[in-house]
């Protein structure tokens, strides 16, 4: 039997009070949340071999989703928004989805306050995202050209899968002369009970706390930016324990901007073997390096060129060896005939060891990797075609290690509101030292458009893959559906509310004949989202 899971929330004086301060004159209606899709398209095969960082990074740093206002009385406006979706899934029943925020701007100064399930995202390094179940209030000041932002959080379960564990936070910012500087200061702290249900003295607790300094300079607006990032990490694994709390740092430095039809970038970044935040998510520990790129762009042409070079082992400890890796990417884009674009990208990375200790082997390879996409343009159709091979070599046995090759047709038809986008693929790869080969073939289909109108949207998308690895009995089947579709009832509400009413439903089913094991799972979502219940 189904049944549908609800969960209340305490605390139901603040969300009053939110309600309460709405003027529904000035109400909007929020972002509708969206759904992964299922069945994708399939991309290139990923690097065979990978030991280094991640090469490019996004070294964004995180804003607080405050409109600042101008100083003029009229322009002064309360907004609240309220969200709520419940799910129903066979074999369980998972607790709905609640948002309640409310916003208020004038005379220079923004407030924000939610509370439900929040996510926050700063820094890669410091707070890359926190979602739970919580609260979060803001405020921001701007005046002649300057502002402050601060804001608080706390979230339970989420990053820390669990009702045990904490996570809170703060963040406070200046930004100066028309957010051409602007200094940030983060702080979050986490907390997560062990062993629950145990005796006071014997439960322990794992903590976390990371504090991070964070500036940015933009003395020529878009030609010359600079960022700069330092966090202090220290983390304790059980708190009942006698190890002491392991401490490190990690850093981060980018220069980058636009110079007439030329784009740069530069980064530095260096992450300690020890530097851990709660949650599991974070920078790659134990990494240093630079990567460079430039993107350059004409008429016909156009290239994107990247370098890095990373290694681990940052503190010489001489019970390891350290590994580099370095890499280099071109990908070109030719749009001499307007209805047949071509693209080609090469990217060689070079993998070799230092400082062996005794009883660890040396390690040097190489691996090299080219694709090539062309697309024909005619009418109402895309007809796309990709193809992808990669092979990595052991230089110091002079042998293949691995190969893989991957076709792609990704065919695409737009007429008036409907888009239809089937793709199908095929990819071989094979591991020379184990002779294990092993085949991937994948077809997908997705349709979406609106009707009535244009009033309902629809999405839907499904998906099937078969795999297979060396022994013909070791074969693995994976289906996937995907169904979105929203309907507003403004009209009947006119302009008391303007929620709208969506329906959400998702399937997922695999196949394992070597295990002779079958899963299947099926989600139901319905949803009414609304801007104000005033």
């Amino acid at each position: 039997m189904t049944t549908i899971y609800l969960r209340s929330y305490s605390n139901i004086a603040m969300v009053l009070l939110a309600l309460a301060l709405a003027d529904p004159a000035f109400s909007a209606p929020p972002d509708t949340a969206s759904v992964t899709p299922v069945a994708t398209k399939t991309l290139p095969p990923a690097p065979l071999q990978l030991e280094a960082a991640d090469l490019y990074p996004k070294p964004s740093i995180g804003q607080f989703h405050l409109f600042i206002p101008s100083a003029t009385p009229e322009s002064s406006r309360w907004k609240t928004d309220f969200s709520s979706r419940q799910e129903v899934r066979s074999g369980g029943n998972l607790p709905a989805f609640v948002m309640q925020r409310g916003e208020y701007s004038g005379n220079g100064l923004s407030l924000l306050a939610e509370m439900g399930d929040i996510r926050i995202i700063e820094t890669p390094h410091a707070m890359p995202e926190i979602s739970g179940r919580g609260g979060r209030f803001a405020v921001a000041a701007e005046n002649s050209g300057s502002a402050v932002r601060m804001q608080t959080f706390a979230s339970s379960g989420g990053n820390l899968s669990g009702s045990d564990g904490l996570l809170m936070g703060a963040t406070g910012e200046i930004s100066l002369l028309e957010e051409s500087a602007r200094f940030k200061t983060i702080y979050l702290s986490g907390r997560q009970v062990l062993r629950p249900g145990a005796k006071p003295s014997e439960y322990g607790e794992r903590k976390g706390d990371v504090l991070g300094l964070v500036a940015i300079l933009e003395p020529f607006k878009g030609r010359l930016a600079a960022e700069g990032e330092l966090n202090f990490a220290l983390f304790d694994y059980d708190s009942a324990d006698e190890a002491d709390a392991e401490r490190d740092s990690a850093c981060r430095v980018k220069i980058g901007g636009e110079w007439g039809r030329y784009r740069y970038n530069a980064l530095y970044e260096r992450t300690g073997p020890n530097y851990r935040l709660m949650g599991g998510k974070g920078p790659k520990r134990d990494s240093e390096g630079i990567s460079l790129g430039l993107e350059t762009a004409f008429r016909l042409h156009a290239f994107d060129l990247k370098l890095s070079r990373y290694h681990n082992n940052t503190e010489d400890n001489e019970l390891y060896p350290r590994l580099y890796k370095i890499e280099g990417l071109v990908d070109y884009s030719f749009k001499a005939i307007e209805t047949l674009p071509v693209g080609l990208r090469y990217r060689r990375t070079l993998i070799d060891s230092s400082r062996e200790p005794y009883g660890h082997q040396a390690k040097d390879s190489e691996e090299d990797a080219v694709s090539g996409r062309v697309n024909y343009l005619t009418g109402k159709w895309d007809l796309g075609l990709l193809a992808t091979f990669s092979q990595r070599t052991d230089r110091l046995r002079e042998e293949r290690e691995a190969t893989a090759t991957t076709f792609t047709f990704l065919p695409k038809f737009a007429a008036g509101a409907v888009t239809v986008s089937p793709d199908f693929s095929v990819k071989r790869s094979m591991d020379f030292p184990n002779s294990l080969r092993s085949e991937q073939y994948a077809v997908s289909l997705g349709i979406n458009g609106s009707v009535l109108e244009k009033k309902v949207d629809y999405e839907v998308k499904g998906g099937f893959k078969k795999e297979r690895i060396g022994l013909v009995a070791s074969r693995r089947e994976t289906f996937g559906a995907n169904l979105k579709t929203g309907y507003p009832f403004t009209a009947l509400f006119k302009s008391i509310l303007q929620p709208s009413l969506g329906i959400k439903g998702e399937y997922n089913g695999t196949s394992d004949r070597f295990s002779d094991g079958r899963n299947n799972a099926f989600s139901l979502l319905f949803s009414v989202e609304g801007n104000s219940f005033l």
